[in-house]
Order: C-alpha cells, then structure tokens, then sequence
C-alpha cells in the first residue's frame, strides 16, 4: 500500500503485530532528552526493522522518518548508530526506500559537512551505498537539491555521487540529466572552492561524454556567458591524479 507515514497510527492491524509491540516505545524513547534512551532506541529500531522485514517493508517511509529524526542529533554518538543503522537499512530494503529520498538526501548530506569526521565518513558511506541499490533515477532530483540548495562543505561528495551515476541514469532516462544534472553544473560553475570546482568539471566531463553536444544546445538554451564556462571546462585537461575522490568510477 502507498501513503506517508501519517496513517501508520491509526493503522491498528499493522501496529498491534505481536512482533512490532516494542514500537510505541521505541517511538517515544527516539525522542527522549536522555541521550542514551535516544541511542538505544536507534539500535533497537534497526534490529526490528531487520528481524521483521516482511511486515515493514509497506511502511518502510514511517520508519525512516523515524531515523531521519536523529540523523541530526546532537549527539555524535546517536547520530552515528543512526547513519549506521540507515547503512544497514539501505543494504535490506533497498527500492522500498525510494519514496523517503527527499527527506534522506537532505539529513546525509548536512552530515557530510558535519564538523566531525567520523560522521562525514559514515554519511558518504550510506551516499555510495544508496547510489549503488536504488534505481539511479530516482536519486536524481533529490542528489541536485542537496547540490542547489545544501551545506557547500558537502558539494564536492555529491558532485562526484552525481558523476557515477550519469551512465546508469542516460541509459532509461537521459532527459533527467538535462533537467537535473546539467542545470546543477552550471549553477556550480561560480564556485570558488577549488574540490568543489574540481568535482564539478569532472560531473560536466562525464555529462558531456554522455550527452555531447545536446548537453550545450538542450532547452532551455544557456545564456552565452554559462555556454562559454561549459566549453572552457570541457577544454581544460583532467588531472592525471585527481584525489581518490575524484577517480572516475569505471
């Protein structure tokens, strides 16, 4: 069945399952101000998610809501059990989460820009697995809202999630790269930082060896200015080194 995560409540049949009668207190301890009521609920949803797949899998966007809730903990440690938790998640339910990207994008990408690298590295950890179960397509909008939109920290990781996606997406659905893709780019053309500049040229390269000269002449026509930074990039050599987190995916 579709629908958010507002009906779930109500939902008695699904909620009064023997196996989930832990959840109306794991529910409540998510939200403790006790850090660690907070912690050990986070393991135990994930151990509960795991253990009765078949009776969550349907209402797979009630539970990340539950988890994107402390992806932004304050707590480095909560927040962690969360990223490692969505990790497993990710690697379990796979396409039933792809109804909860716009949320999820948006709480990993502010993690990727965290100030505490423990968190930066699981974030971009749950990013690559996402990018390697879902269908590409569908992590093509909300991957260019956290680009347009998000922490500038976490552009360069995104950038380069983008760019191993660009052949799988041209294979079923290549006008999303124009709308989405292409459109992120450009906008990230002016930016100054020098990791963020370097992901993007190698994200316009790729599109480029994708899409050729439609990515250039594609509505809606780029003003002359933008055409003029496009072929200037697509001019420039690519570094024979780039960092390791630029290495093209082959």
């Amino acid at each position: 069945g579709s629908g958010g995560g507002a009906e779930i409540i109500s939902n008695k049949t699904w909620m009064e399952s023997a196996a989930l009668d832990r959840l109306p207190t794991i529910q409540t301890n998510i939200a403790s101000t006790d850090f660690r009521s907070r912690y050990e609920a986070v393991q135990e949803l994930t151990e509960l998610l795991l253990r009765e797949k078949q009776t969550c899998t349907p209402r797979a966007a009630f539970f990340v809501d539950l988890y994107v809730g402390r992806l932004g903990d304050n707590n480095a440690k909560v927040a962690a059990t969360a990223l490692q938790g969505v990790d497993r998640l990710v690697g379990s339910y796979g396409p039933a989460l792809e109804n909860s990207l716009s949320l999820l994008v948006p709480a990993l990408a502010a993690n990727l820009s965290n100030t505490s690298p423990q968190l930066r590295t699981l974030a971009a950890s749950v990013m690559e697995s996402l990018c390697q179960s879902l269908e590409p397509g569908a992590l093509v909008q909300p991957l260019s809202a956290a680009v347009d939109f998000g922490n500038q920290r976490a552009k360069a990781t995104l950038l380069n999630n983008m760019r191993g996606l660009v052949k799988k997406v041209a294979e079923k659905k290549p006008q999303l790269l124009h709308k989405f893709f292409v459109a992120s780019a450009v906008k990230s053309l002016d930016e100054h930082k020098a990791d963020v500049r370097g992901a993007n040229n190698l994200l316009i390269k790729e599109l480029y060896s994708t899409l050729g000269d439609s990515m250039l002449t594609s509505n809606p026509r780029l003003p002359e200015r933008q055409l003029a930074k496009l072929r200037e990039v697509l001019a420039s050599p690519t570094p024979a080194h780039p960092s390791l987190s630029g290495l093209a995916m082959s």
